[in-house]
């Protein structure tokens, strides 16, 4: 098939795992992206960057805001007509292309657009607080712009239920579900081959909203050796708010966050994540997962085989599920067990399957 592939921001994170694994399914299709941030994944590609590239330093990619609807429009007309079918990588921007009379357009979402709906405060944290008042009004045209456009995908794929639900919501549209690919096998070979140790590691972008502060506070409360892995603008936060047991070990490469993960005694996830990789990844290495009941996690941790949910974000319910799992015998292959359905093959042959299905069924019929 000849297929055109567009993804929102080409940066460093779970989206990216998904981009590069649609990628490996058709290697010759150009990637349009607002923004790259030139990393080795990309490497090779027929990467085809908005305008914006190089005048937009990589950490300021939301700031220009206002022109993404405009940019994604015009987009819209400059696609190949000679397509077979668009494949759009989404959170916020590209799910809102439209096709080419004729071409089918699959749409894989990670979340209706973060800022339009649940979580604008949390995206108008990142703004100075003088331009908020600004913002909000801006949000809610991007909004409107973002319903008309909510009929453009012939089919949508969300990466949990918890994002299925959320594309009913607020697009009234029906989703197919399929987890994001998960690069299992670095974990379960180090997980065979390291003993658990005796901390507890949490690996998460250090933002408000993640909250990772509750897990600090639990471990500080407990005593309990703790590692966070990851930066972010709430670091300076965390550590006035840490014990001496609470270590920040930074950015670690993928090859260290193997060996940490391996060599803990439980992973601590208290973030509300539409799925969640993180988790599995521990689940793989053999290792327990303590984390909030809501989203991705709550349909990947299976409470007393694989882990502990806990049910609000609170450091309280954090030291609680610490206490279960004290109470609890698990087996580290059982657990490993857990994860088969989340490996890269897994995905790309149940998207391929996908994409096939949609080309034989042709564009639905879309408004205007």
């Amino acid at each position: 098939m000849k297929v055109a592939i567009a993804h929102d921001f080409i940066r460093h994170g779970g989206a990216e795992k998904v981009l590069e694994q649609l990628h490996l399914v058709w290697p010759e299709a150009p990637v349009h992206t607002l923004l790259d941030e030139r990393g080795p994944m990309t490497e090779g590609w027929e990467v085809r960057s908005s305008w914006l590239q190089g005048l937009v330093p990589p950490r300021y990619y939301r700031w220009p805001l206002a022109l993404f609807p405009g940019m994604v429009d015009r987009l819209s007309g400059k696609l190949d007509p000679e397509l077979d079918l668009l494949v759009t990588s989404s959170v916020s921007w590209m799910k809102s292309l439209r096709a080419p009379a004729g071409v089918p357009h699959l749409c894989y979402i990670y979340r209706p657009m973060m800022f339009g709906y649940e979580r604008q405060d949390v995206f108008l944290a990142s703004y100075p607080r003088p331009v908020r008042p600004l913002l909000r009004a801006l949000v809610k045209r991007i909004r409107r712009w973002d319903q008309r456009h909510a009929d453009a995908p012939d089919l949508y794929v969300a990466c949990s239920k918890y994002i299925a639900e959320l594309v009913r919501k607020h697009y009234r549209r029906e989703a197919e579900v399929l987890y994001p690919p998960v690069r299992l096998e670095p974990f379960l070979e180090a997980g065979r081959r390291t003993d658990a140790g005796d901390y507890f590691l949490t690996a998460l972008r250090l933002e408000s909203y993640k909250r990772v502060d509750i897990a600090v506070e639990a471990c500080t409360r407990l005593g309990l050796p703790l590692k966070v892995a990851g930066r972010g603008p709430e670091l300076e936060r965390l550590r006035a708010a840490a014990g001496p047991t609470v270590e920040f070990v930074g950015f670690v490469s993928d090859e260290e966050l193997v060996e940490l993960v391996a060599g803990c005694r439980a992973f601590l996830f208290p973030s509300e994540e539409d799925f969640g990789i993180a988790p599995v990844e521990a689940m793989a290495a053999g290792r327990p997962v303590l984390a909030f009941g809501r989203g991705g996690p709550a349909e990947t941790v299976q409470e007393g085989l694989s882990g502990c949910l806990f049910p609000e974000q609170s450091a309280d319910a954090v030291v609680e599920a610490i206490a279960r799992l004290d109470r609890l015998e698990l087996d580290p292959d059982r657990i490993r067990a857990t994860t088969a359905g989340y490996s890269e093959q897994a995905f790309r042959d149940g998207f391929q399957a996908l994409a096939e299905r949609v080309v034989a069924d042709g564009p639905r019929q879309r408004r205007g």
